[in-house]
This record gives C-alpha cells, structure tokens and sequence, in this order.
C-alpha cells in the first residue's frame, strides 16, 4: 500500500511538472492593421524560462513612429504576468493587432489553451486577444490602458512536450 502510494505522488507530480519551466522561448513586439505589412516589429528576445523575470521591455527604436512601452513579462510555469511599472497611465492604440508574440522553441504543438485570468488582472484585454498558432502565443493589447498599476495575468493549459 505505502509503495502503491508513493507511485502515485511521483505520477502525479511529473505530470505536473508540464510547464513552461526550462523552455526556451523568443519574444517580440508586432503591430499591424494588416498582418502581411506590420506597422511595427520589435526585436527577438531569447530566454530560458525559470524563477525570475524573462523580459524588461524598454525601447527598441522608433519605426513607422513606433515604438515600445516599457513593460516587465514575468513568464512563470503555467502563468504570463506583464506590468507597466515605470510608465505613465496611457492606452495603447487600437489596431488589429498591438501586442506582444512567444515563440516557445519546441516541435510540438505547445498550448492545449490560453486565457486572461480577470481576478489578477486590472485590466480587460480585447474579445480574442489571447490566441496560439502552433507554438506561438498572442496577447493583443490594443485599446488597453496600462501604467504602474496595471497587471495583465494570462493562465495557460500548456501540453506535454519533450523540453526543447
């Protein structure tokens, strides 16, 4: 009985353990009204996943006359927490898509789900503007308003995949 026990903690614990934690994943900006000609296309950011903030967004360079509002991308296990700490309450502009892309670096198809948990959250993201594509995440900002106390909290079904 205690070993039939002990198996079903290890069981359940590995299951668990399908996450984010320890993958590698590339971040970036895009903007666009119409996605084959994007207004903006910030630059990629490699990270491994682990304990401590992934990104803080500063910057990157003015193109088509924009550019990126800072922001901290806390990428835990199955959670994305993105604030606005250094910046001045504003409203991101509304196009078809303003917002932030994960490109998780697996073969495997990554995401059983994704949504925006409004009990952490301060703000409501736009209808759809959480969604995947294969191993991308997009989180849609546009029409958002954002500032020191903002908080934007997504939660994540995440599948087993093999770490990349």
């Amino acid at each position: 009985m205690i070993r039939l026990a002990v198996l079903l903690t290890l069981t359940a614990t590995a299951g668990a353990a399908d996450g984010l934690m320890g993958r590698d994943v590339s971040f970036g900006s895009l903007a666009y009204d119409d996605r084959a000609a994007p207004i903006f296309v910030g630059q990629r950011h490699p990270a491994r996943v682990n304990g401590a903030v992934e990104y803080g967004l500063h910057p990157e360079g003015a193109q088509n006359g924009w550019d990126i509002i800072p922001a901290i991308i806390d990428i835990r296990d199955q959670r994305i927490v993105i604030t606005y700490p250094d910046v001045p309450v504003d409203t991101f502009p509304v196009l078809e898509f303003n917002g932030y892309v994960l490109d998780f670096l697996t073969e495997c198809v990554l995401f059983n789900g994704a949504w925006q948990n409004l009990e952490l959250s301060t703000e409501p993201l736009p209808e759809d503007g959480i969604f995947t594509e294969g191993s991308q995440l997009f989180i849609d900002v546009s029409g958002v308003e954002y500032g020191p106390q903002t908080f934007l909290t997504i939660d994540l079904d995440v599948a087993p995949c093999p770490l990349s």
